[in-house]
């Protein structure tokens, strides 16, 4: 692992099953869209979030009409980090 990968990196090619032997090249360049995409859409860089969309990246390769609808996917759980972020602002203000 290089000083240049992500810290998500080793995590994620667990998490997407990675076999030794494969290109890797790319992974660190779907993390860093995962992490920007969900920055956009929550305002934070939420882990799992993160690495579901990463996983969608590596999986589509390609933008396409799946992916689209996958990402789409995604919007019920992005808007829970953000809902979850105020529910405990407020909490935290009372």
């Amino acid at each position: 692992m290089s000083k240049n990968d992500d810290p998500l990196l080793e995590t994620f090619k667990k998490h997407i099953e990675f076999e030794d032997g494969m290109d890797d090249s790319m992974l660190n360049d779907y993390l860093k869209a995962a992490r920007r995409y969900v920055r956009v859409a929550t305002d934070k860089e939420s882990e799992q979030p993160v690495m579901m969309v990463a996983a969608i990246l590596y999986d589509f390769r390609v933008p396409e009409g799946e992916m689209e609808k996958a990402l789409d996917s995604m919007t019920p759980i992005l808007l829970a980090e953000v809902f979850a972020d105020e529910e405990i602002d407020e909490q935290s203000e009372t």
